[in-house]
């Protein structure tokens, strides 16, 4: 049954919860569209987050967006390749981006999020998004018209109303939670570790911004992501069941990090300015995405792995298809889920983050760098890969999608 709208209770097209990459990229699409649109945000940013790679593919979205000219602002450091080394081995080898299908994204940024998310909710709000921060919503009432948001600062506690709501909270997964929809990748039950270090090498030219990810034994690796400056994020994954981090997780890094010749020679004379951060079982998916008055984007949906720098581009991505839905239901005054586009993004966000999947999988079967070396001798092979590993996993003209090798 249909609720009137208190006129006393403020009213926006959409609501959002969440002003991460994801939150404040489908916001900004919305507000550049002319809706009326308010992020409600839990913390105070700064905040410390993982996921400090961006990809290539994300590029065209940040154009589009605006955002772009404050990420080229000359704030980060740029990123022109992904270089993967066998610490076995100590065989290597290297994807540069402009090497890939689509010439126009032949380099991303490496970011520290407490930076970068601050600079991309803030670009939401210049485009026109009314932020409540930090706000914690604390219910949604979903009615047949309109879903009712109780929201509080922490003293007080306000109600707005809104026609759709985003479910962009990340790995809180606020309604997939509530709504018991939310399940474990359980092939990607890994642990990350990470912190914060100044004096780490770097890769001299060009080449210093290129993250560096480093493959140990049992399936576990690790990652070198400079920053613009002295910064530089550090960090190191492995599956749950051999993880053997105890009180001392600072010293469980470094000895995992030494056990490496090559990452111990880039980590000689380092001193690290952050405290060190461990996160477990955070591979997720959501059974449903979409419902009448609702819908799920960014980590909220679905997160992987962070091996291939896929967070926040799927994020940014759902956001930008997210926020398609929105505009196509209210053109025709409908649901989300109505006329077949629920499941339609779903299945468009999930074709993307298949083929990522299936990367991540190739990557842990073992042998990757040999492996990638032989393939990419291969000029159709080298640029399909190359793509991937960009993050271009929505571009239909890549034949290992063709063929079904991704």
């Amino acid at each position: 049954m249909s609720v009137p709208l208190n006129p006393n209770v403020k009213h926006f097209d959409v609501i959002i919860v969440g002003g991460g990459p994801g939150g404040s990229t489908c916001g900004t699409y919305l507000a550049k569209a002319g809706l009326s649109v308010a992020i409600f945000e839990r913390e105070s940013y700064p905040r410390f987050h993982i996921g400090e790679s961006l990809l290539p593919a994300t590029m065209p979205i940040f154009k589009e967006t605006g955002f772009y000219p404050k990420l080229n602002s000359g704030k980060y450091i740029e990123k022109f390749g992904a270089r993967f080394v066998d610490y076995q081995t100590d065989d290597e080898v290297y994807f540069g981006f402009e090497g890939g299908l689509n010439r126009e994204i032949p380099s991303a940024f490496e970011v520290e999020r407490k930076h970068f998310d601050a600079d991309i909710l803030a670009h939401a709000v210049e485009t026109g998004v009314t932020l409540h921060q930090p706000v914690r919503v604390k219910e949604t009432i979903f009615h047949d018209s309109h879903v009712s948001v109780v929201a509080s600062d922490g003293e007080s506690v306000s109600e707005y109303t809104c026609k759709f709501l985003v479910d962009a909270t990340g790995r809180d997964a606020f309604l997939g939670k509530q709504m018991k929809t939310r399940k474990p990748n359980f092939d990607l039950n890994n642990v990350a570790v990470f912190a914060h270090f100044t004096g780490v090498k770097r890769n001299p030219g060009k080449h210093e911004g290129d993250i560096v990810i480093g493959l140990l034994p049992e399936k576990a690796w690790t990652w070198i992501i400079p920053f613009k400056g002295e910064t530089t994020s550090v960090g190191m994954v492995c599956n749950s069941s051999v993880f053997k981090g105890g009180a001392d997780l600072g010293q469980y890094l470094m000895d995992t990090l030494n056990g490496s010749p090559r990452v111990a020679e880039y980590m000689k004379g380092a001193e690290r300015t952050s405290e060190v951060t461990v996160i477990s079982n955070y591979s997720h998916t959501t059974d449903t995405m979409v419902g009448p008055r609702w819908i799920m984007a960014g980590d909220a949906a679905v997160f992987l792995d962070p091996i291939f720098s896929s967070g926040v581009h799927v994020s940014c991505t759902s956001g930008k298809l997210a926020s398609n839905v929105i505009l196509d239901a209210l053109k025709s005054d409908s649901m989300l889920d109505a006329d077949g586009r629920g499941a339609k993004y779903q299945e468009d966000l999930l074709r993307g983050v298949k083929r990522f999947h299936n990367l991540i999988g190739m990557f842990y079967e073992g042998a990757f760098v040999a492996q990638m070396k032989k393939t990419l001798t291969l000029k159709n092979a080298r640029e399909g890969f190359t793509s991937a590993v960009a993050g271009d996993m929505w571009n239909e003209e890549n034949f290992l999608f063709q063929k079904n090798v991704l």
